[in-house]
Formats: structure tokens, C-alpha cells, sequence
């Protein structure tokens, strides 16, 4: 592969660019007072867009005056990402975090970085904290040559000055493991490699369409309600057939019919309400009843302790009894599905789910025996 400065200079900035520590063509601020600059990469999926502001800026040798001038710039910066956006911050800030601030700015940073901090790397804090950033590479505890990013000339001196910031609400996302500087990488600076590893959650994709409306058609087992409906469809097709069909397609009155269709079924029949216990039938739902009635009399008076019990027993017997001929029922049905080869019937019984108690019981093992 053919070195940096033998590339093509497409990603290089019309200003001068110098490669930094981690390898890519940044913009740098040169020491005749040239505005700070910094380069912008954004990655869109389906699920978030990654908005990423890299810089360079050695302020060491500017004045108090030309750092807040750049930190307003880089505020401007900011305020254009959305909030919906994933903003990650990197770059060699020249700026000393120690943990001797851990404490004070707990939130903001992490407790693995320099012994002391500096007048610069306070600064860095009071941005970070304004943005609501994170110091993602002070988090991780490992050892001292995996936390520096900077060492001198002559191997004297280490020191962390190069951060990844990013957005306290991805906290949960940042692998601290795999987030460090590497020595071992041979990329031609004195700064050190730094890689942070995020790894994103993936939401969910809801697709929006057509929703389709389930009818409560048990309802039509009831002769009464069957009735009811057949009548009231029966007059909403006679008012259909007073209309000239002879000026109407055939897809106006195909439309016609099933709106017709449609609205008594919603009117007669409703919609369906899955029940948590479809098996509880209306008699046990008015022994319910009378005994939500005994269990305040019992408090009162005494006497009613008896007949409180014996409801409570025959609701518990009714209860069993109903679950067991409503599991009979649904196997019945599903029997009678496969024999008269309606499969989707029959599967979509399968598909519901056993009470569950019917369920499999959960297994145990032990050093001796299975429990």
C-alpha cells in the first residue's frame, strides 16, 4: 500500500493537511495564526446517521483568547448536528485530563487517564459538559501504554492528550475494553492510535400499512346474535339493489358490498379482544361477583366466613374445569381442521399459546438427580 503522502490528495483539504495519529488526512492549524479547522464525516443507515467532527488544533501556543475563539467555532459546529444524530468528537485537543478531576466532573469523564490535569484539559470538560460528551477513552482500565497517546521525541515523556468524545446517552454502548490507544500500530507520528469500539442497539423497523381488523366472529355461534346480524346485512344489500347496477361498475359494487359487510360485522359483533383466561365462562364470573360481595360482610360480621369459603371453592373447582374443557375444545377443533384439510385453521390453533400451567415444567439438575 502506497504511503499516505503518495496518495491521491482527494481527501485532503484545499488548506494543509498532515497525517495525525490515527492515519487520516486532517486539516491542521498552522502556528501564523491560520483559523481553526476541522473535517466532517457522516455515516447514514436505516436505523441512525453517525455524525463525526475531527480536528487537530495545537493551542498550546495560542493565547486564552484565540482557545475560546476556537471552541466557539467548534460550538457552531455542534449546534448544526441533529439531536437524533449519533455526534462522536476526536481529535489531539493538547489538553491534559487527570483524575484528580474524576470526582468533580464524574459523568464527563472517567478515572483512567492522567495523574493531573492542566488549565487546557479543564476547558475540554467545561465543552464536554455543556454538550453533554463523554471522554470515552478515559473509561477503560488498562495498562499505562494503552491509555497515553502522546509520547516526546525522546521517549521521556507519555502523556493522554487525544480523545473520542461522544454522547452520554451511548454510554451503555461503548465497549471500554476495546476503546484504547495502540502503541503497537505503525502510522508515522508520535501520537498514538486511538480506536473506540460502539457498539449501536438496533431498533426496531415498524412497517407501517394496512391494518387489518379482527372481528369477535365467535360471537356468531350465539343463534340470537347470528340472527341479528343476518338481518341486518339483508337490509343493507335490499338498499343496494334499489340502486340502478346498470350505471355502476362492477368494482363500485363489489366495494359497496363489503363496506356493507364490513360495518354490521363492527356493529354487531365488534371487534376482538383477546382474554387473558378465555376459558372463565359467565357463571363463574358471577360467583366472582358475590364473592368480592362476602369478602367485605366477612370482615363485619362472622357468619358469612363460611359461605365466603364455599364460593371461593366452587369458583376454584369451576376454574379448573373450564381450563381443562376449553384445552379439549381447542384440540377438538384442531383435529377437525386437519381432518377436513383446513391446515391454516389448524396451524393457527397451534400457534396459540398453552395456559401456563399446561406448559412443560422447568427442569433442575443436581449432582444427583434430576429435579
Amino acid at each position: 500500500m502506497a504511503p499516505l503522502s503518495e496518495r491521491p490528495s482527494r481527501l485532503r483539504s484545499p488548506a494543509r493537511a498532515e497525517d495525525c495519529q490515527d492515519g487520516l488526512q486532517r486539516p491542521r492549524v498552522q502556528d501564523q495564526g491560520d483559523p481553526p479547522n476541522w473535517r466532517h464525516s457522516a455515516v447514514s443507515t436505516h436505523l441512525h446517521t453517525f455524525k463525526g467532527i475531527t480536528l487537530q488544533y495545537h493551542h498550546h501556543s495560542y493565547d486564552d483568547e484565540a482557545v475560546e475563539e476556537f471552541y466557539d467555532q467548534l460550538q457552531e459546529v455542534v449546534n448544526k448536528v441533529p439531536k437524533k444524530d449519533i455526534l462522536v468528537v476526536q481529535g489531539d485537543w493538547n489538553a491534559k485530563v487527570g483524575s484528580d478531576y474524576y470526582q468533580t466532573w464524574k459523568g464527563t469523564c472517567g478515572k483512567y487517564s492522567n495523574l493531573s490535569t492542566n488549565e487546557r484539559g479543564q476547558r475540554l470538560l467545561e465543552f464536554a459538559k455543556y454538550n453533554n460528551l463523554l471522554l470515552a477513552n478515559t473509561l477503560g482500565c488498562h495498562k499505562k501504554s494503552r491509555i497515553n497517546t502522546w509520547r516526546s521525541s525522546n521517549g521521556e515523556h507519555h502523556n493522554q492528550i487525544d480523545y473520542i468524545m461522544v454522547q452520554q446517552r451511548f454510554k451503555t454502548s461503548i465497549n471500554t475494553a476495546k476503546t484504547r490507544s495502540f502503541p503497537g500500530a505503525d502510522i508515522g507520528s508520535d501520537h498514538d492510535l486511538v480506536m473506540m469500539t460502539l457498539k449501536v442497539h438496533l431498533k426496531k423497523v415498524t412497517k407501517q400499512g394496512p391494518t387489518r381488523i379482527k372481528l369477535d366472529l365467535d360471537k356468531l355461534k350465539d343463534p340470537q346474535v347470528a340472527a341479528i346480524f343476518e338481518a341486518q346485512v339483508g337490509r343493507r344489500f335490499a338498499a343496494l339493489n334499489i340502486l340502478d347496477s346498470n350505471e355502476q361498475d362492477i368494482d363500485t359494487q363489489v366495494n359497496m358490498l363489503n363496506t356493507a359487510v364490513t360495518d354490521t360485522a363492527l356493529e354487531i359483533l365488534g371487534k376482538l379482544h383477546p382474554l387473558k383466561k378465555p376459558w372463565v365462562t359467565e357463571d363463574i364470573l358471577q360467583l366472582c361477583d358475590k364473592r368480592r360481595e362476602l369478602k367485605g360482610k366477612k370482615l363485619s360480621d362472622p357468619k358469612y366466613v363460611h359461605e365466603y369459603k364455599s364460593v371461593n371453592k366452587r369458583i376454584r373447582k369451576g376454574m379448573k374445569e373450564a381450563k381443562k374443557k376449553w384445552i379439549e375444545n381447542k384440540c377438538q377443533e384442531k383435529e377437525q381442521g386437519l381432518n377436513r384439510n383446513n391446515s391454516k385453521k389448524a396451524y393457527q390453533l397451534v400457534k396459540d399459546p398453552l395456559p401456563q400451567s399446561m406448559e412443560e415444567p422447568t427442569q433442575y439438575k443436581t449432582k444427583t438427580t434430576n429435579a
